[in-house]
């Protein structure tokens, strides 16, 4: 992907990333027990973060964009945590988490 993207490739990125923000849900059966699968194809998700990593931060700006995170990536942090979204705490968590190096594709701007 070349350093910058014409308005018509950031169109067709910005689609590829709606189209995968989809969910897949497998429900099996194992054992006795009911097995529930997530996935998510988060490729998009990570070429528009680093896309806008490559733009760069407007700072005339007031506000900035600091990261786009796949749905499942937020579910497991929710399972970990055991915190509700939109809580403060789980603000806390998703802070820690993004600042730890792990999740550095899922950065733009930074906190």
């Amino acid at each position: 992907m070349g350093l910058l993207l014409r308005s018509s490739q950031r169109k067709k990125l910005r689609q590829k990333r709606m189209q995968n923000n989809i969910l897949n849900t497998k429900i099996s059966a194992e054992d006795d027990k009911v097995i529930i699968s997530r996935s998510q194809d988060v490729s998009a998700i990570l070429d528009y973060n680093k896309e806008k990593q490559i733009e760069g931060y407007n700072r005339k700006s007031d506000l900035r964009h600091v990261t786009s995170i796949p749905f499942v990536v937020v579910e497991i942090w929710l399972k970990e945590s055991g915190l509700k979204i939109g809580s403060r705490e789980f603000a806390e968590y998703v802070k820690k988490k993004l600042l730890s190096g792990d999740y550095s594709k899922l950065m733009i701007h930074g906190y």
